[in-house]
């Protein structure tokens, strides 16, 4: 959504419709008029902002979530990485290399999260072919493997991966490399 309506901005804020317009016509809250009419907007942008700005819990729900594909056959684990992401990013999943190149122009993802060993093609060659999608959409890659022991991480970044993790992550790294790639 990239506006709210003074009603969705009171309910996200916990206050009422008129303090709200308050808020925006005495500067507070950037927001607008709707041409020809006496209702208000305020984009998603500056709501967040606002209530970052001012410490109201929910300020990093507002607007899209970030997108991550998961690119991974291990699908107990692709269940455990959904549970510890869905309340931020918005997720997807592929089993292989082809399914995941079928989702990459539906999706769309700001981030695509690929196991290194896949049963079509190597996460190698994944990296290299998504680079120019990754390049053209600005998406980020994070390589994953259980072999971390055996991956050359400057070879998994010159196949076009951003970062490497090794398998089993702890999530709040994954978490935190996450949030430094795509927000």
């Amino acid at each position: 959504m990239d506006s709210h309506t003074t009603g969705e901005v009171a309910s996200l804020c916990r206050v009422t419709k008129r303090t709200v317009i308050k808020w925006i016509d005495s500067g507070r809250l950037q927001g607008y008029r709707i041409p020809g009419s006496k209702h208000r907007r305020v984009s998603a942008r500056d709501l967040s902002d606002f209530m970052r700005a001012h410490g109201l819990p929910g300020y990093d729900q507002i607007g899209p979530r970030p997108r991550i594909l998961i690119v991974d056959d291990d699908q107990d684990y692709v269940a455990v990485l959904r549970e510890a992401l869905r309340d931020h990013y918005q997720i997807d999943h592929a089993g292989c290399a082809m399914e995941a190149a079928g989702r990459l122009p539906v999706f769309e993802p700001d981030l695509i999260l690929v196991d290194l060993r896949l049963p079509d093609l190597s996460g190698m060659d994944v990296c290299r072919h998504f680079r120019a999608y990754k390049s053209e959409h600005r998406a980020a890659i994070l390589a994953m493997s259980a072999y971390g022991n055996e991956i050359d991480i400057d070879e998994v970044r010159s196949c076009g991966a951003d970062d490497f993790l090794a398998k089993p992550v702890r999530l709040a790294d994954l978490r935190r490399r996450i949030r430094a790639m795509v927000g």
